[in-house]
């Protein structure tokens, strides 16, 4: 299916291609590879095709499962066995990491 609004994006720098379409309401399909300016436009057909192929399939790439990072549990015994730094006088610089 035809999109009625499509946008190509070429970027070269050296041998190297960066090609990019995006559609309303897709996500953007993107590819690199090697060659010029000419290569780009020759590719750009089937690139074309490809990514309206996939976009009819699925509009949007499937949801990331990666897992929310789990914080330790710091309790007022682990904060109170280390050691204050700074000044005496001065609350210590609070540790994030």
């Amino acid at each position: 299916m035809s999109r009625e609004e499509l946008k190509v994006n070429i970027i070269i720098k050296g041998d190297r291609i960066f090609l990019g379409a995006q559609a309303t309401d897709c996500d953007p399909k993107m590819t690199t590879l090697q060659g010029n300016l000419q290569t780009a436009l020759e590719r750009i057909p089937s690139f074309i095709e490809d990514a309206n192929r996939q976009w009819d399939a699925s509009p949007h790439n499937p949801r990331s499962t990666i897992p929310e990072p789990v914080a330790p549990v710091r309790t007022a015994a682990t904060a109170a066995s280390k050691p204050a730094a700074g000044k005496p006088g001065q609350p210590a610089q609070q540790n994030f990491f």
